[in-house]
């Protein structure tokens, strides 16, 4: 069998470099001057809020206490009760010794009983989110406890939202997009409802978007987050004032210059990621057209190729829907039909 010459199809050398560079830096912070010309020539007027630093900025500040305290009550207030107030907390925790794992939330605060709520966005894939879910509860709810506490009759309540972009392999197999998690005992009973993981999987929410009644609340919060971008003016005017207001605060005019810098290099940040999975598209198809020009020995040249390359674009597919990217822009990369990407969602 004649040799093939790996060299002539492998991926670009620069593909590689940038992956294996850009994922341990961090861009440095963009001046004035280079913020505001990407800010022209991207024509940037909303920002993004699942952005790190949108996220951050649209609901952990004073000035936008409100909105938070609306999508709490509108995802959690049904076992925590109506929220009327909260109080933001530090973020960064440190452990009980030396040895203990440093904890930092997107957002951790309390409410006026001294419950306590974690919000997280994650947007690139974990493998062990749950996992980490449950430590970073654990953590919350021991801060409730007091040196010289000889009873636990004070432990106050933790509520933790998770909103993740991506599939969760515990929900595998369900279109389900939100999940309240209890603990239970073994014949299902509610053993304790002081500790309760709420998961919101976005893609499978965006699967769904032309099917859902945005007259539910749950539903309207997740259009904001994941359509803000996409709208205008025009399309806020008829909602309701909370979800209006939220859609101001996603100006970027309402930006400070430091603001402004700060987003523009999440920003640049996000598009390296997506660069890198470019490339790991590329990898891939030119993994399957291997194994494709293997089969094709024995089963015919053109026909080893072409399930190479299906091979290949199936598992590119999976992997983009795994790390949050929507259906459409997943279809759109890759020229599987949308339906088809869509029945990888319950694989």
């Amino acid at each position: 069998m004649k040799k093939r010459n790996k060299n002539k199809t492998a991926p670009p050398k620069e593909c590689l470099l940038n992956k294996e560079t850009k994922s341990s830096s961090t861009r440095r912070l963009p001046s004035i001057e280079e913020t505001e010309a990407y800010i022209r020539e991207h024509n940037l007027k909303i920002i993004n809020p699942l952005s790190d630093f949108g996220f951050k900025r649209l609901l952990a500040t004073e000035r936008n206490k409100d909105l938070l305290i609306h999508l709490l009550n509108t995802f959690i207030s049904e076992d925590s009760g109506v929220i009327t107030d909260v109080t933001y907390l530090p973020t960064e925790l440190l452990g009980v010794s030396k040895d203990d794992k440093f904890v930092r939330f997107d957002l951790y605060c309390q409410n006026q009983n001294g419950d306590r709520f974690i919000v997280e966005m994650q947007n690139g894939w974990q493998k062990h989110f749950a996992d980490r879910a449950i430590v970073y509860m654990g953590r919350a709810a021991g801060q409730s406890v007091k040196r010289g506490d000889n009873l636990y009759e004070n432990v106050t309540s933790v509520y933790s939202l998770n909103i993740v972009a991506y599939n969760m392999p515990e929900f595998k197999g369900n279109k389900n997009f939100f999940w309240r998690v209890y603990l239970k005992d073994d014949r299902n009973k509610i053993f304790s409802q002081k500790n309760v993981l709420y998961f919101v999987e976005l893609s499978k929410f965006a699967a769904q978007l032309q099917t859902l009644d945005m007259a539910d609340e749950r539903n309207h919060w997740l259009y904001m987050l994941t359509q803000a971008v996409h709208l205008n003016h025009d399309d806020v005017e008829a909602m309701t004032p909370v979800f209006r207001r939220f859609y101001e605060e996603c100006q970027i005019t309402k930006f400070t210059d430091m603001d402004k810098r700060n987003y523009v290099r999440n920003v640049l940040e996000f598009e390296d990621v997506k660069e890198m999975m470019e490339c790991e598209r590329e990898i891939a198809e030119q993994a399957g057209f291997e194994r494709g020009m293997e089969k094709g020995m024995e089963q015919g040249i053109e026909k080893g190729r072409e399930e190479g390359r299906e091979e290949a674009l199936l598992q590119t597919a999976k992997n983009f829907l795994a790390k949050g990217i929507s259906v459409d822009d997943v279809s759109e990369a890759t020229g599987l039909s949308i339906d088809r990407v869509r029945a990888l969602l319950d694989c």
